[in-house]
């Protein structure tokens, strides 16, 4: 994705605005908090397990493909990093975004995953905002200082789904969304100049995963 720096925390899903004040949860909505909660336990010990294994880069890919897929609504965040755009592109731009998008999602989780070796991560306290509900965490990587991340976690289709990920108060997705506006700008209003930019950099991460 146009990524000018990247994480495994930032490549996960990029960010939707988190607004207002943290609120007392309800009772009607304690199951999906409890929830929400669990779903970011399950998905950050997969994800660490998977880094932390001495599976071949191959089989890493094939199975972190299977958790971004299962845990984050990636068409959702593919739709919203595109923005006002998605109007102006054809049904052919449309469907060569959602499938260049879908890959780049998952190399580029890949490609830093030798980065979050050794990492851990703590679960802390869960609660309903206006635009989902955030589960607060504490991810620590060797040698590094610890660093706060918020998820963001939705009913999509009936089933609890991340939609966004803030790093250290950085709504993710809007800056996703902001690089990729930037550059269709810079072309005119044309959605071809960022699809040929996501053709270009996933050609890449295809060379440096066989090379």
């Amino acid at each position: 994705m146009l990524m000018r720096r990247r994480s495994v925390m930032t490549a996960l899903a990029a960010a939707l605005p988190i607004a207002g004040s943290l609120g007392l949860v309800t009772t009607a909505h304690a199951d999906d908090v409890s929830t929400a909660r669990s779903l970011i336990q399950s998905t950050g010990a997969k994800l660490l397990s998977v880094i932390n294994s001495s599976a071949k880069d191959s089989a890493k890919q094939e199975q972190l493909r299977q958790l971004v897929y299962g845990s984050v609504d990636v068409d959702g965040v593919a739709r919203f990093v595109l923005g006002r755009y998605w109007r102006v592109a054809t049904p052919a731009q449309q469907a060569d975004y959602m499938e260049t998008f879908r890959q780049l999602l998952v190399y580029a989780v890949t490609a830093q995953a030798s980065t979050f070796q050794g990492a851990s991560m703590k679960v802390g306290q869960a609660a309903e905002r206006d635009m989902g509900i955030v589960v607060d965490t504490a991810v620590t990587v060797p040698g590094k200082p610890e660093t706060t991340v918020q998820w963001v976690v939705a009913t999509i289709g009936g089933q609890p789904k991340i939609i966004d990920i803030i790093a250290e108060g950085t709504s993710l997705r809007i800056t996703e969304r902001n690089d990729y506006a930037g550059v269709i700008s810079q072309h005119g209003g044309q959605v071809q100049p960022l699809l040929d930019a996501m053709h270009h950099q996933l050609a890449r991460f295809k060379a440096n995963a066989t090379g």
